[in-house]
């Protein structure tokens, strides 16, 4: 008979997402990465969930709209793959941009989305971060 040692999350996060809808760019991987825009789906202190870019509703005034779930983000054409490290720009509705690198950590081609950690974070962008993540900072 097993026995149990150990208990693990199946996604390896250390941190509960917060759901978000934030604008932004990825930009930079060996010069293939040049600022596509994308949309963060949910934020933690440790990482973010990236999917393509969704429409801008105000280009549509007060029409009637029906959306997919927005443009699929094609990693293959991106030349990503689990491990690169690339700049993500965050643009915010009440402060400058916030720009901070992320490692790809996951990359579901099918889904066009991206799970990545933050890395090189230096206190003063993990403050900013912290506010982005407990909603202080839109």
């Amino acid at each position: 008979m097993a026995k149990i040692v150990a208990v693990y999350n199946k996604d390896r996060r250390r941190d509960h997402r917060r759901a978000v809808h934030l604008a932004a760019k990825l930009n930079g991987f060996d010069a293939r990465l040049n600022n596509k825009d994308v949309t963060i789906k949910d934020i933690s202190p440790g990482g973010v969930g990236i999917a393509g870019e969704e429409d801008d509703l105000d280009d549509y005034a007060d029409m009637d709209v029906v959306l997919d779930d927005g443009e699929k983000l094609n990693i293959e054409a991106l030349g990503l793959s689990v491990g690169d490290v690339v700049s993500l720009e965050i643009f915010l509705k009440t402060a400058d941009s916030f720009s901070i690198d992320i490692e790809i950590r996951r990359a579901d081609h099918a889904d066009g989305k991206l799970g990545a950690r933050f890395v090189n974070i230096g206190n003063k962008d993990f403050n900013t971060l912290e506010k982005i993540v407990l909603g202080r900072l839109r």
